[in-house]
């Protein structure tokens, strides 16, 4: 029984290599649209991705299983959300705006650290 686990983040995470922890020993360095498969010492094993000080909550897998790595539509709409705002904040001087981008940008980065990728399950 082997489990697979296959990284499609697209160009928004395809700069850097995801590192793959499985059961917070083994570190695998996943490039894009690049598939690891192992072995499972016993029959459920947590798995997390990390990526600088992005990250992802830590995923039970079955034996068997196919999973996705992929990043967080919601980290990432987020993400971007901010830079609307920070742009007119600066080009007209508005610190209302400079402000919300600002509060925006902390949101981002304290979601992200949990929660911008994803482990998605592949059915047969």
């Amino acid at each position: 029984m082997t489990i697979k686990i296959t990284r499609k983040t697209g160009i928004g995470g395809s700069i850097t290599p995801v590192n793959i922890r499985i059961e917070n020993e083994e570190v695998i360095k996943l490039d894009n649209h690049q598939s690891h498969f192992f072995m499972p010492k016993m029959e459920k094993t947590r798995v997390r991705a990390t990526d600088w000080f992005f990250g992802s909550q830590e995923a039970i897998l079955e034996n068997s299983n196919d999973v996705i790595v992929r990043i967080n539509r919601k980290a990432l709409l987020l993400n971007y959300s901010m830079f609307p705002f920070l742009f007119y904040g600066f080009v007209m001087t508005s610190l209302v705006a400079t402000l919300i981008a600002l509060g925006l940008c902390l949101t981002s980065f304290f979601y992200s650290r949990k929660h911008w990728f994803e482990f998605v399950k592949i059915k047969r």
